[in-house]
């Protein structure tokens, strides 16, 4: 009995005991499995993370062309000098003549680069917009390299200032009865508002009667033969902004076409619904 029990004794301390160097061993690979998954930062040797500082960028150019910046950012440095390579994205719509690219290069010691992107504007397209997509793909001698997914976005477009000067307004009406804009039988005319609060108005004199109290009845429009009329405005020297306007077209009859103080077209329009009006102040 005494034998038994002392075998019962060794038992239980042999359990406490193999229980305790279970719960060590446990402790110590957890220890050394949280030692493995931490990273330690390592600005010249370890993993080279590659990114671009925005995302996005519009680049209005005017007659003389038009440069921006972005910077390329890299989390190492090295002793040399480095090349960033980038590639256009097939979803670009901007031809190689309307841009170029410089500063892909990284100096010695650096954790980045400024890139340049310049614009041409006898290239871009008369009108809309030209969008240039740029993919990060390389960072040349560089340890274990990780590029973010975000690409750069451009978007070039022309922009001329303002011409002052005379502008002729060349108004029609298919109808012969002059203009009926946002009422039955007159309304308003074409409006330009200029950036101090000007408001220049044009547009083809309504015969009837009940046109009376709208620019068009009784307003400064310009008299006609129910068919067609000519008026002139003046956009004084340093004027930043104008908006043209058209009140609408209750018939479908009107049309008109503006002309630059350079005698160029620079907007015209048949049958033209109610909104605001793109002049191409580069003509």
């Amino acid at each position: 009995m005494l034998i038994k029990t002392w075998f019962r004794t060794l038992d239980i301390k042999n359990n406490i005991i193999m229980k305790k160097y279970i719960l060590i061993i446990a402790v110590l690979f957890a220890f050394v499995s949280c030692e493995e998954e931490t990273i330690v930062y390592d600005s010249e040797n370890g993993q080279t993370l590659a990114n671009f500082s925005v995302s996005s960028i519009l680049v209005p150019t005017p007659t003389e062309g038009a440069s921006t910046t972005v910077d390329v950012f890299v989390s190492t440095k090295t002793d040399s000098e480095r090349t960033i390579s980038v590639e256009v994205d097939p979803s670009s719509t901007a031809t190689a003549d309307q841009y170029t690219l410089s500063g892909l290069t990284i100096p010695a010691g650096a954790f980045g680069a400024t890139l340049t992107i310049s614009s041409n504007f006898d290239a871009l397209p008369e009108e809309g917009r030209a969008n240039l997509v740029l993919n990060l793909v390389d960072v040349s001698g560089s340890n274990d390299l990780v590029i973010k997914d975000s690409p750069l976005q451009l978007e070039f477009y022309r922009e001329c200032p303002i011409t002052a000067g005379d502008w002729v307004i060349n108004m029609t009406d298919s109808y012969g009865d002059g203009w009926q804009t946002d009422t039955a039988t007159g309304g308003s005319g074409l409006t330009i508002t200029l950036n101090d609060g000007t408001v220049l108005e044009v547009g083809l004199c309504s015969p009837y009667g009940s046109a009376a109290g709208t620019f068009l009845g009784d307003g400064e429009c310009t008299p006609n033969n129910g068919s067609e009329g000519t008026a002139t405005i003046t956009i004084p020297e340093g004027t930043t902004s104008a908006e043209w306007f058209f009140p609408g077209d209750q018939y479908g009859e009107i049309g008109f076409e503006i002309i630059s103080p350079s005698g160029e077209v620079a907007g015209g329009y048949e049958s033209a619904e109610a909104g605001s009006i793109t002049v191409d102040y580069c003509k």
